[in-house]
């Protein structure tokens, strides 16, 4: 019975791990400079849209925090998305896709104007 108890904790702890190493992995991964006020939970949002075509549309403040960091960062951050990770649904093409969908929806929704660019 005491195998059986021990058998179950590391079965959850286990699952518990895997649930969590998609976030971890994603925090840790080499983020543009510009990317780094973009929280992890936003950072993990959009994330699980662009990458995994997760359908929700990213909250207010993510796209705030989005804005805010401009475009040529939003471009930066997918393509070190795209050094470390396939996408997981549909093909680099369909991630472009959804990484312009994010950006338009989020520069449209939100009352920050994005920085200029540099020259």
């Amino acid at each position: 019975m005491a195998m059986l108890k021990n058998l179950f904790a590391l079965m959850i702890l286990l699952a518990v791990t895997v649930a969590l190493l998609p976030r971890a992995t994603f925090a840790t991964v080499g983020i543009p400079d510009c990317a780094k006020g973009i929280t992890s939970d936003c950072g993990f949002g959009f994330f699980k849209i662009i990458v995994l075509g997760d359908t929700s549309a990213p909250i207010d403040e993510c796209c705030h925090e989005l804005v805010k960091a401009g475009k040529n960062c939003h471009n930066q951050f997918v393509e070190s998305i795209l050094l470390s990770h396939k996408p997981i649904k549909g093909t680099i093409s369909d991630l472009y896709r959804r990484s312009n969908e994010t950006w338009n929806n989020c520069a449209a929704t939100s009352s920050v104007s994005p920085p200029k660019p540099a020259h």
